[in-house]
C-alpha cells in the first residue's frame, strides 16, 4: 500500500491526473476550444505577451514589365501583455479521512481511491475557473474580481476588442427571416470584417430555442432535413443537424457552475452567437498561453524545506502533495498558470441576435 501511495502522490502521476479530470468538454466548450486549435504560447516571465497582426487586404497593383516592384507595407502589429492568471487550490487530508474512512461507492477504506475523488474535485475547480477566462475571452472581455471569481485576492481586466453586431430582427421573433436574410447578412459582415469566411458559429441552449421555433426554418427543415434538426437537440458542443444551415458549423454550449450561496451561473452570455473562421485558421485568431511553475521533484514533500531545496520546472498545469504533521497526513496542492488570448480580434465577432431584450443591471 504505502509503494502504491507513494506512486501516486509523485508529481508526474497527480500532474497527469489533475490534467485527465479536467477534460469535460460537454461542460467546458469555450476552453476546450482554446487548448485544441489555439495557437499555444510559453511566456518566459509573468506575463502574456503576444501581436495583434492585422493582414492587407487590398490589391497587389499591376506593373509593366520594365517597371519596378512596388513596394508594399509590413504588416501592422499591435504589442499586446498582460499578467496571466494564477489558480491555486489545496486540500488537507488527514490520516484518517485516507485511510479509516469508506472510499466512495466501497464498503471498505481505500486511500488511493479516496485521494483520486478528493484530486478530481481540485480539477473541476480549476477547470471551471479556465472555462469562465476562456468565455471572457471569446465574448471580449476578462474580468476577475472577488464579486465576480468569490475568493480571488487579485483584481485584473483584460479587453480584447472584439468585432460587435446586432442583428437587425430579433431571431426571438418566429417570422424573422433568419435563415434567408439574417444569416447571409451576418456572414457578409463577418467577410467585411475579417477577411476570413465564417465557419464555426457558437451559441447557447437560448438561441437554439429561437431556430426550432422560427417559421422559416421550419420550413426549411420539412424540406431538406425532414425535421429531424427539430427533434434531436444536442447541448454539448457540434450538431450536426444543423450544419446545413447557412453552410455554417453550428456548436452549442450549456456549461454552467455554482459559486457558494450564489445561484447557478452560465458561462455563456444569453441571446449570444459566436463567429469564428475554420479550424485551420483558429491559431491565427486564437491564443492559450501557459507560464512556468515549480514544484518539488520527488513523490512527496516530507518538510517545508524539502519542498524547496529541489524544484521542478513545468508549465501551466500542476500538481504535487506534502507531509502534515498536525494532524498527520498530507496536503495536496494543484493549480495551473496561464491565459487565454485572443490574437486577431477581427476574426471574433460577438452578435446580439436579440437586441431588443432589456438586459438586467448586473
Amino acid at each position: 500500500m504505502t509503494t502504491a501511495i507513494d506512486d501516486l502522490l509523485s508529481v508526474e502521476t497527480l500532474t497527469g491526473m489533475i490534467q485527465t479530470f479536467a477534460d469535460q468538454a460537454e461542460n467546458r466548450s469555450c476552453s476546450a476550444l482554446f487548448s485544441n486549435s489555439a495557437r499555444q504560447l510559453f511566456p518566459q516571465g509573468d506575463s502574456a505577451s503576444w501581436d495583434e497582426v492585422e493582414f492587407s487586404r487590398h490589391l497587389a497593383p499591376v506593373s509593366g514589365p520594365d517597371s519596378p516592384h512596388t513596394r508594399s507595407k509590413r504588416l501592422g502589429r499591435r504589442k499586446r501583455a498582460c499578467s496571466m492568471a494564477m489558480v491555486k487550490v489545496y486540500k488537507d487530508l488527514p490520516a484518517s479521512h485516507l485511510f479509516l474512512q469508506r472510499a466512495p461507492g466501497s464498503s471498505t477504506a481505500d486511500a488511493e481511491s479516496v485521494l483520486t475523488a478528493e484530486l478530481e474535485d481540485l480539477a473541476n475547480l480549476i477547470a471551471n475557473t479556465k472555462e469562465y477566462l476562456a468565455c471572457g475571452a471569446l465574448l471580449g472581455k476578462i474580468e476577475v474580481n472577488d464579486a465576480k471569481v468569490p475568493g480571488s485576492d487579485v483584481d485584473f481586466t483584460v479587453e480584447f476588442g472584439n468585432a460587435t453586431a446586432d442583428a437587425s430582427a430579433s431571431w426571438a421573433d418566429e417570422d424573422t427571416k433568419i435563415r434567408s436574410d439574417q444569416l447571409i447578412k451576418l456572414r457578409q459582415h463577418y467577410r467585411d470584417q475579417s477577411g476570413m469566411r465564417a465557419e464555426i458559429g457558437i451559441t447557447e441552449p437560448g438561441v437554439e430555442g429561437y431556430l426550432v421555433k422560427n417559421k422559416e426554418i421550419k420550413e426549411f427543415a420539412k424540406e431538406t432535413l425532414g425535421g429531424v434538426i427539430l427533434s434531436n437537440l444536442n447541448l454539448n458542443g457540434a450538431n450536426p443537424q444543423w450544419e446545413r444551415l447557412a453552410g455554417l458549423n453550428w456548436r452549442f454550449t450549456d456549461g454552467i457552475y455554482k459559486p457558494q450561496g450564489q445561484p447557478v451561473t452560465r458561462y455563456f452570455d444569453e441571446d449570444t452567437f459566436l463567429v469564428l473562421p475554420a479550424e485551420g485558421r483558429l491559431q491565427q485568431v486564437l491564443g492559450w498561453a501557459e507560464g512556468k511553475v515549480y514544484v518539488p521533484t520527488g513523490p512527496l514533500a516530507t518538510t517545508a524545506q524539502a519542498a524547496t531545496s529541489l524544484l521542478q520546472e513545468m508549465r501551466g498545469t500542476y500538481a504535487y502533495a506534502e507531509v502534515r504533521t498536525d494532524p498527520v497526513g498530507i496536503r495536496v496542492y494543484a493549480g495551473w498558470y496561464g491565459l487565454p488570448v485572443i490574437l486577431n480580434p477581427n476574426a471574433v465577432l460577438v452578435f446580439n441576435v436579440n437586441p431588443q431584450a432589456v438586459t438586467p443591471a448586473p
